[in-house]
């Protein structure tokens, strides 16, 4: 039986620190958003039953196939989406130590410990990006954290200029060239967070602020519809897969009259996200909690907006990495990715898992696109377009 070699093994450890890594962020994903310590309790928890995993059943990947999905305490299904954070993890642990550490044929590259910020990097995507999908939010936490991870690795490691950022190729030695590469970890930064900020103004000037009823008294009720509820105003038939897109939308009430479940709540102030009412800026109901909803309202006003400010801090985060270069990018990228995805389902009136993803998510997959590629097609595309002016 032959030794394994060297640059072989260490592909397949990093892939299984990926997976291991993959099951931590797990636990970030789930705790981080509902405000609970990442660790306390130390040991990951059933959701449901709130059983303490023991270490033997929480083996990245296999232990989630043999409990067959389920809760060894109580039984309740544990959802595919752990299960497949460890494996997207892996893969991608393992495509970074291919790109920028060595290959399955020769042990090391020229810049083997760019890698730990690749993984760095990944880690802080795949936890933001399954948070924004669950919750329509990307944590501050996370981009506060990220972008001094990204400066902080600029001043270590000033060769991620030319491997992360695809800026010109410069002698990495010396404390000047240190601040050269914070400079433009710096830049990347204020490029990502500038042009998305613009993005969302513009959005708020376009989308802005649409009266669906004012003036006199209006009778409103939402009703159950084949696939989503629907809004009805006198009228007028508002189906929620209409009114809500990104998951930042929201629909204020200003009523005299507001009656949920039966229940009277008086006059105030109702608002409506696609997921939770949130009635006199106190009681908060889970949207799939109400049975009959009604009122009548003076001011009926819908919010709209082209994306959360969360997106705006992310791109910055992942800008102190890839810089402006990959900022632009991954914006191109997550627009194409975006559209194609969720543009088909709207057109068709389907709403499902896919229209339901926020612009979080293609933005990392932008951002990890430009990591691993990014460079070499923007090279190539610049060549067709010289070949094509000649």
């Amino acid at each position: 039986m032959g030794v394994i070699d060297l640059s072989v093994f260490l592909a397949i450890v990093s892939a299984v620190l990926g997976a291991t890594v993959g099951s931590f962020l797990n636990v970030v994903i789930y705790r981080v958003p509902r405000g609970l310590s990442i660790n306390q309790p130390r040991r990951s928890f059933c959701p449901s039953c709130k059983y303490k995993i023991p270490f033997h059943l929480n083996v990245p990947v296999l232990s989630w196939f043999v409990l067959s999905g389920k809760c060894k305490n109580c039984s309740e299904p544990v959802s595919f989406r752990y299960c497949f954070v460890e494996i997207l993890t892996s893969l991608l642990f393992l495509t970074a130590w291919l790109t920028f550490a060595g290959t399955f044929s020769y042990v090391f590259r020229p810049f083997p410990q760019l890698v730990l910020v690749a993984w760095l990097l990944i880690s802080l995507l795949v936890a933001a990006s399954f948070i924004d999908i669950e919750h329509q939010i990307i944590p501050d936490r996370i981009n506060k954290i990220g972008i001094l991870i990204g400066i902080v690795s600029a001043f270590i490691f000033p060769e991620i200029v030319h491997e992360f950022m695809g800026m010109s190729k410069v002698a990495y030695q010396g404390f000047s060239s240190r601040l050269f590469a914070v400079g433009w970890s710096v830049t990347g930064i204020a490029c990502g967070f500038v042009v998305l900020f613009l993005v969302v103004i513009f959005g708020k000037i376009l989308f802005g602020t649409k009266s669906l009823g004012s003036g006199a008294q209006t009778s409103w009720d939402i009703i159950e519809g084949k696939e989503n509820p629907i809004l009805m105003i006198a009228d007028n038939e508002m189906p929620f897969e209409d009114l809500f897109f990104v998951g930042t939308e929201r629909i204020i009430l200003d009523s005299s009259e507001i009656e949920i479940n039966g229940k009277q709540y008086g006059a105030g102030d109702l608002v409506i996200y696609y997921d939770r009412l949130i009635v006199g800026n106190e009681h908060v109901l889970p949207i799939e909690e109400w049975q009959t909803l009604k009122g009548v309202s003076s001011k009926i006003t819908y919010k709209r907006e082209a994306m959360g400010f969360g997106d705006v801090k992310f791109i910055a985060m992942f800008g102190a990495f890839i810089g402006w270069k990959g900022v632009l990018f991954a914006l191109f990228a997550a627009s194409i990715l975006g559209t194609s995805i969720n543009l088909p389902g709207k057109v068709l009136c389907k709403d499902n898992a896919l229209t339901r993803i926020p612009f979080g998510p293609y933005l990392a997959v932008g951002s990890i696109s430009w990591l691993f590629f990014g460079s070499d097609l923007l090279e190539w595309y610049f060549n067709l377009l010289t070949i094509e002016i000649r």
